[in-house]
């Protein structure tokens, strides 16, 4: 499986041998503060700089180097300049940026000195990556950027459009489903909504850690795979200051400190989304005699309103803006997001104007031990994210995070407002760090989460539920779940290698709960000869989503169209907690599974013109000049190698989402060991080489090493340079 030199790999050869003497000779970080970019195999930067201003001009221009414009875009919208880059129909979040760059020049001074100094090189990579190719990029982008429009960009948020649809949902129920408020006038900004991670089985993530009781080395491991789409912008990178940081991981594009997950020679992390909820919607009476207050603890409170104005184009030139003035409403329980003529709405949320994102990821960067990954994490500033981390001491964890509201009642969640007369209704103070679900070494040697709730991290230590407050995730333990305890939750020890061949299982594991039923209730149904030949091939069908598998695209076709009759009664047995690891199984309606897959044998015959069809003969990755079979299905259908498709005319499924990035760190008394693969590539740009040159290798189940010693980077170096001053 590891053995991946490719033909072109070996083609390469000569060329490393070549870049040896160049890599040997630069790869100590200059004093000058300039940085060093040495991209190895795969076009995966290693960006050594003597002081953090350095790492983020390298960051940046890197960056923008295999992502071109889309880096450009992300910094003009944090900039607040979209209006005036592209007219009135990009204004919208504008406005929303400056309020956050009105929030960081009132906090940019209260970071760190590193901090600050890899946000304005990140700027500044960024603007020497666009003077340096001014002829070649679009004539709007200019290299304008600054630290604070990067820093603005991790700045936290209030979600005001989701409070505002919870807001109306509840006042058309109230008032029988028909009325509407009689005011609409809150300056509530218009927002496009952040998805709700968790909800869909098929976005997410899955993360696994070993303690080296359960390891053939006896050193920890780590696993970190992300399911997100293939758009979302993982990037591959290392980053050294001699003495100072030293960092492996994805990053993702257009900010210095999108880090998501990775390790240092001591520590390494991943993540998983969870859904946890931030904020609380109150309900406050307005003042009768005065609209602009509000009534509060016995007294009355102004609402504070802000016009914000801010220029658009409408021609070609910068003599061709207009402005347009937008007002805003706020309190200091926070932003206003709907009134009537009697109540006013407002959201109070955990992240709300929270700055200090890249300080926090930094020190996590940064930190040697647990301790001082637990106290970088004592920030808070990360809103969310399931955590599970390892270390060379061999300790495993996984951590619940999120700045979650510490409730004085029961929460509205997102069905209702919470009536608020006084402080004693709204929360004031976050769930502390230690009262957040984790679990710490426990017995069995593992920590898992696939995006669900965090009380089943390891079967040894279940997390009682009844412990946490009631806006702390709850939920079942879905089948990609039980799949991965399957996969790791025995008593054999792993060796990476191993960790990685279990990574990529291929079972489906809903088949293992319902084909029996359905194989018999098929046979007591006097089949038509159509349908018992599609029931001797599902009979004959090993359960998997293999390439070469035969049998799970009639499978998954058929479960498709059953589930979506048979709905909440589609299987006999529902998930339980007394028996969380063998259920949902069964079907609880077996006449009507009959007439799905007699459905499902016409769908196939029509599409394909058999049902003997191959798993990789329709699912394909292709990007470039890369078409190849792979394996991969929806984690609904207790698949562990999360894929997502796109539907093609001619009925073949093109590889789009989920599994994409894949890292595997084993820690080492010397040093990190580590593979990864990256499915889309380093690059975006489809004339680069390094844009489809790890697709195929990502279809067949092979990973690239990780070059992390210095040695083995320079011996490796296709490419040194540095960033065009």
């Amino acid at each position: 499986m590891f053995s991946h030199v490719s033909r072109r790999a070996r083609l390469l050869i000569p060329v490393l041998i070549a870049a040896t003497a160049l890599g040997a000779a630069s790869h100590a970080a200059p004093s000058d503060g300039e940085p060093i970019i040495r991209r190895t195999a795969y076009g995966v930067p290693h960006i050594s700089a003597s002081d953090f201003r350095g790492i983020g001009i390298g960051l940046g221009y890197a960056q923008a180097e295999d992502y071109g414009v889309r880096v450009i875009l992300s910094l003009i919208r944090s900039k607040g300049w979209m209006g005036r880059t592209f007219g009135r129909d990009s204004l919208s979040s504008d406005f929303s940026a400056a309020l956050e760059h009105a929030r960081v020049e009132q906090t940019y001074h209260l970071l760190d000195a590193d901090t600050r100094d890899m946000y304005d090189g990140f700027a500044e990579g960024v603007n020497r990556y666009i003077r340096a190719n001014a002829k070649t990029l679009p004539t709007w982008a200019k290299p304008v950027f600054h630290g604070h429009d990067v820093a603005a960009g991790d700045i936290g948020t209030a979600n005001v459009a989701t409070a505002e649809r919870l807001v109306t949902r509840w006042l058309q129920r109230s008032a029988g489903g028909t009325a509407r408020p009689a005011i609409r006038d809150t300056g509530a900004l218009d927002v496009d909504p952040a998805p709700l991670f968790g909800a869909d089985a098929d976005v997410g993530s899955n993360a696994w850690a070993l303690a080296p009781s359960r390891t053939k080395s006896g050193r920890a491991i780590l696993l970190r795979n992300p399911h997100l789409a293939w758009t979302a912008g993982y990037w591959e990178a290392h980053v050294t200051v001699p003495g100072k940081l030293d960092f492996y991981g994805d990053f993702r594009i257009g900010s210095a400190f999108s880090v998501i997950g990775g390790f240092n020679k001591d520590l390494g992390w991943a993540t998983t989304n969870n859904a946890p909820d931030l904020d609380e919607v109150y309900e406050l009476d307005l003042d009768p005699t005065n609209p602009d207050r509000y009534r509060f603890d016995g007294t009355t409170i102004p609402i504070r309103y802000e016009s914000i104005t801010l220029p658009y184009r409408i021609g070609s030139t910068d003599d061709s803006l207009v402005s347009e003035t937008r007002r805003m409403a706020f309190t200091p329980l926070g932003p206003v997001v709907y009134r009537t003529s009697n109540k006013l709405y407002v959201v109070r949320a955990g992240p709300d104007g929270e700055y200090r994102a890249g300080a926090q990821f930094l020190a996590m960067m940064r930190a040697g031990s647990l301790v001082e990954w637990k106290g970088a994490l004592a920030t808070r500033a990360r809103a969310t994210s399931n955590l599970t981390y390892a270390d060379r001491a061999g300790n495993i964890l996984t951590i619940w995070m999120g700045t979650v509201p510490r409730l004085p009642t029961r929460s509205g969640g997102d069905s209702m407002p919470i009536p608020a007369r006084g402080s004693a209704d709204v929360w004031t103070r976050l769930i502390a760090l230690d009262s957040l679900p984790q679990t710490l070494n426990p017995r069995g040697g593992y920590v898992h989460n696939e995006n669900d709730a965090p009380h089943f991290a390891n079967l040894n230590a279940l997390l009682d539920t009844a412990r946490y407050p009631d806006n702390v995730e709850r939920g079942e333990l879905r089948l990609r779940s039980q799949h991965a305890l399957q996969l790791i939750g025995g008593k054999d020890k792993l060796s990476l290698e191993d960790v990685l061949v279990r990574k990529h299982s291929m079972r489906m594991l809903l088949a293992d709960r319902v084909k029996p039923d359905l194989v018999a209730a098929l046979k007591k149904s006097s089949p038509t000869p159509a349908v018992a030949q599609a029931l001797a091939v599902l009979e004959q069908w090993d359960n998997t989503v293999a390439p070469t598998s035969r049998g799970g695209l009639l499978f998954e076709t058929w479960w498709r169209r059953y589930q979506s009759q048979a709905r909440d009664s589609a299987y006999a047995e529902k998930w339980s907690w007394e028996k969380l690891t063998s259920t949902p199984r069964g079907l609880g309606q077996p006449a009507r599974a009959v007439d799905a897959f007699s459905w499902a044998v016409d769908d196939m015959q029509r599409r394909y013109k058999t049902v003997d069809v191959a798993w990789g003969d329709v699912h394909r990755v292709r990007r470039g000049p890369v078409d190849e079979p792979v394996g991969g299905c929806s984690g609904a259908l207790g698949c562990f190698r999360v894929l997502s498709y796109e539907q093609r005319p001619d009925g073949s499924r093109n590889a789009n989402s989920g599994d994409g990035w894949i890292l595997a760190v084993e820690f080492g008394a010397r040093a990190p060991r580590a593979y990864s693969v990256l499915a889309y590539g380093q690059s975006a740009d489809s004339t680069s080489p390094h844009y489809s040159d790890q697709a195929a290798m990502f279809a067949r189940g092979q990973l690239k090493p990780v070059y992390f010693l210095d040695a083995d980077i320079s011996a490796h170096t296709l490419r040194s340079y540095r960033p065009e001053p």
